[in-house]
Order: C-alpha cells, then structure tokens, then sequence
C-alpha cells in the first residue's frame, strides 16, 4: 500500500510540476541615446532604398552605459515618409542584448527627420544571458549636427525566473527521504 501511495504522489509532483508554467519578472527600463547613422544608396533604380548603419552610445536608468550599433534597411514610400528594420547590439559592461528593430519615420526637412523605432530584444550574453523584452525610441535626426540623432526609449527586460522542471525535480528529491521516514514510522509500531 505505501508503495502505491507513494508511486501516486510521485505522479502528482510530476503532473503538478508540468502544469504550472515558469514564471518571469518584467522590469521597467528607460533611457537615452545619442549617434550617427550611415546610409549607403542600393542599386534600386528609385534610390529611395539604403542601407542603413547605426553607431552610438547611451545610458540605461537599469544598467548603465551602453555603446549601440544596428544594421538595417531604409526604405522611403514618398518624398517624407520612410520605414526601416534590421538588428541591433547593446555592449553594457555586464554582457550584450541583442534583437531586431522596425522604424517609421517622417522627413520635416531637408537634413531632419522624427522617427519611433519598436525594438524587441531577443536574447543576450553575460548577466543579461537568456532576456527578452521590448522597447520604443523616439527620436531626431539631424544631419547637420554630431551625434545627428538623439532620442528616449522606454520599455521592459523580462529576466527567467527559475523553471518549473526544476522546482519539480526539487521536490523528487524529497521522495527518498519521504519514504525513509514511512519505513522508520512502520518500524517504531
């Protein structure tokens, strides 16, 4: 009878271990960041498709100072309107966030533009191994000026929480002793 008892509970710690989903904490970041972008016509006979390179630095209100680059590509759909995607690297002095970015922009001038990139990231190294999490940047730029672009961001890191599999196989564990103590119990009456 103990030995079904217990080959039952066994089987509930595992299905209840399976059931309940791992857990992770969203935290607020925000931000800023300033640099220079570089675009280098395609061989679009339009010339309204670049290639896009992104070198700057910034400070994060969770992490500190950060240098930033991103690779994408600039696409405009008219004289004032313009959309982007590509990836992006943070290096913090802890380890790196990685993930990719989609832009869309209005030209207000001749040498400015506004623009509102939604980044997601989807990885990192270091003490930030296994983040995800998203952010938006709102930004100006200018390219009469150095660094030509300045901008905010807020958003969230969603950092792992320890996984269910491992709070179930912590409690497997306890059997052994469980069934000891049953023995010790049948041995004392």
């Amino acid at each position: 009878m103990i030995r079904s008892l217990a080959a039952t509970l066994f089987a509930l710690v595992m299905m209840g271990g399976l059931a309940v989903s791992a857990q992770a904490d969203s935290i607020p970041t925000s931000g800023t960041i300033t640099g220079n972008s570089t675009f280098t016509v395609t061989a679009n006979p339009c010339l309204c498709v670049f290639d896009s390179n992104f070198t700057g630095s910034g400070v994060d209100t969770l992490s500190g100072n950060f240098t930033s680059t991103n690779m994408g590509t600039l696409i405009f759909s008219s004289p004032t309107m313009f959309t982007s995607s590509g990836t992006f690297i943070d290096v913090f002095a802890g380890g790196t966030v990685f993930g990719t970015f989609t832009e869309t922009g209005t030209a207000t001038g001749a040498t400015t533009s506004t623009s509102t990139l939604d980044t997601m990231i989807t990885g990192g190294t270091g003490m930030f191994a296994g983040e995800t999490g998203e952010s938006i940047v709102i930004g100006t730029n200018d390219t009469t000026k150095s660094p030509m672009f300045t901008g905010t961001y807020t958003g969230f890191i969603t950092t792992p929480e320890p996984s269910s599999l491992a709070l179930m196989l912590a409690g497997i564990g306890l059997l052994p002793l469980m069934r000891k103590r049953l023995a010790q119990g049948r041995q004392a009456t």
